[in-house]
């Protein structure tokens, strides 16, 4: 992939070069790079294809990174996504402060930012499908997968979109080609959802169901069945969500981590309970999703993820869990213990050091440090940089579909939703007593929303569990937040986030904001 990368940029400078040369008459000159990838002469055989597949992988990568060399990101998504009542950004900047407030505009550099990363992986995916009509040396079932995985990864990047802008930003089923026109338009949320559904069911018919070794990481068959689930759900359509579930639980190869713990550890990347995860390299170049987008080939700060728990940044940790998080927690349920700090807890920093934290509030003005993903791990994982972690991001695990099925079950099937509920928190919790038979709709409910706030804690799903069940406004409002005094209330699309102020001006017009933002 580096080398991909490294002719890519050896291509620009010649095409600079020859439009130099024409500006100055030589025009009679026919050159070719003799050592570049062009695209006229990509495209070719399997393995072009595969290379370019696996830059859109590297985009989902570049939606986690950190780098100030090229295009400017501290841990953007991780900014929209950590903002609940479980967790919050400390003060120091305005962007965290704003956060903060759940206070969210149009200039901001994690909006812009995240906008462009989606957007660059759905390019990607889309130059793929159209050279995938073109002449190439493709067998039909290579032709059949390539077009399953770019469909799929086509689909994941419209998902986040239809998550932060609700179906209202740009749709983009083929490159834009005319300069003319390079401009799109706002989609609608029903338009958004068909295609999200459509490219999920095409990869679910001809991706493969496993991957060797070699292409760990790489989406399933199996992946875009449990996606498919999960987008009708997010489309309030839970009678369409169920049979998927219902396949993926009764027939998928996944099953639940024996505990808890072994789920986020370092040396159990993509284990039995991993549907999908962002494959992060450590300090090895190994890792086919590598394509650094924004860093010289040595630097590795983009190829893992600040989860901003450390204890020595100015003004304490950036990123904290809150006292209303662990008054939600039980200390003897073991998800306490993995996903944040206590006193008496053994610290690990990003440069092989560990003490004793006796006093947290020293470090983070709720009491409380993240945990999740790091702990020990910080140690497994030999980083050099305390920058970064490269514990693989699980983007979407067994328990989090298991949750999601029981959800689709309450009404038709209450004990066996009730049965899944306990599935997950008898795992982490073995001491609890089970949620009962015969609950209330209302009250199984409450139990399944509980168990997901337990089990996803700090995962990315709590904003958007919120708003898709409509109590995001009932959530905040109840919140304590001394001086950060709560903005929800200003936030009049449901939830939303705006769409970047530069996109729109971009655009000249053809794009616009989000309604009531």
């Amino acid at each position: 992939m580096k080398i991909i990368n490294s002719k890519i940029m050896k291509k620009r400078s010649f095409s600079l070069l020859a439009m130099l040369l024409v500006f100055f008459g030589c025009n009679d000159l026919d050159l070719q790079p003799l050592d570049a990838i062009v695209e006229d002469n990509f495209f070719k055989t399997e393995n072009d294809f595969k290379g370019a597949t696996l830059a859109s992988y590297s985009s989902i990568q570049s939606l986690y990174a950190t780098t100030e060399e090229n295009l400017s990101a501290a841990n953007e998504w991780w900014k929209l996504t950590i903002q609940t009542e479980d967790g919050m950004s400390s003060q120091v900047g305005s962007d965290l402060y704003n956060y903060n407030k759940f206070r969210f505009l149009p200039n901001d550099n994690a909006l812009s930012f995240t906008y462009i990363i989606i957007y660059q992986g759905v390019y990607r995916a889309n130059k793929v499908l159209e050279k995938l009509e073109e002449e190439n040396e493709l067998s039909d079932e290579e032709r059949a997968q390539y077009e399953g995985e770019a469909k799929f990864l086509r689909a994941w990047f419209h998902f986040q979109s239809y998550k932060l802008w609700g179906g209202n930003a740009p749709l983009m089923q083929a490159t834009l080609t005319d300069f003319d026109n390079l401009a799109a338009p706002n989609a609608t949320p029903e338009a958004t959802i068909a295609l999200i559904l459509s490219d999920f069911q095409t990869a679910s018919e001809n991706l493969p169901e496993f991957w060797d070794d070699s292409n760990l990481g790489r989406a399933t068959a199996w992946a875009a069945k449990s996606y498919l689930g999960k987008v009708h759900l997010y489309n309030n359509d839970e009678l369409s969500a169920l049979p998927f579930f219902k396949e993926v639980y009764e027939l998928g190869p996944y099953e639940l981590m024996p505990d808890y713990a072994s789920v986020f550890d370092y040396n159990q990347e993509n284990n039995q309970e991993s549907i999908f995860e962002v494959q992060f390299t450590g300090n090895s170049d190994d890792n086919g999703w590598v394509l650094d987008d924004f860093h010289s080939e040595n630097f590795k700060a983009t190829q893992g993820y600040n989860r901003g728990s450390d204890q020595d940044t100015d003004g304490g940790s950036q990123y904290r869990p809150t006292a209303e998080y662990a008054m939600a927690s039980d200390l003897e349920d073991t998800r306490y213990a993995v996903n944040i700090y206590k006193d008496g807890d053994v610290y690990y920093d990003g440069y092989g050091d560990s003490f004793v934290l006796e006093d947290i509030s020293e470090f983070s003005d709720t009491g409380y440090l993240l945990k999740k993903y790091r702990g020990e791990n910080i140690a497994k994982m030999g980083a050099s940089n305390e920058v970064v972690d490269y514990n693989n991001e699980r983007l979407f695990r067994f328990a989090d579909l298991v949750l999601m099925y029981a959800e689709t079950l309450i009404s038709s099937n209450p004990n066996l939703a009730t049965d899944l509920i306990n599935e997950v928190r008898l795992r982490s919790y073995p001491g609890a007593s089970p949620v009962a038979y015969g609950l209330s709709t209302a009250d199984l409910t409450s139990a399944l929303r509980l168990e997901r706030r337990l089990e996803l804690a700090f995962e990315g799903h709590r904003y958007f569990d919120l708003v898709r069940w409509g109590i995001a406004n009932e959530t905040f409002d109840a919140l304590d937040t001394g001086v950060n005094d709560n903005q929800w209330d200003s936030r009049t699309a449901n939830g939303l986030f705006p769409i970047p102020q530069n996109e729109i001006d971009r655009s000249q017009g053809v794009l616009v904001q989000i309604s009531g933002l």
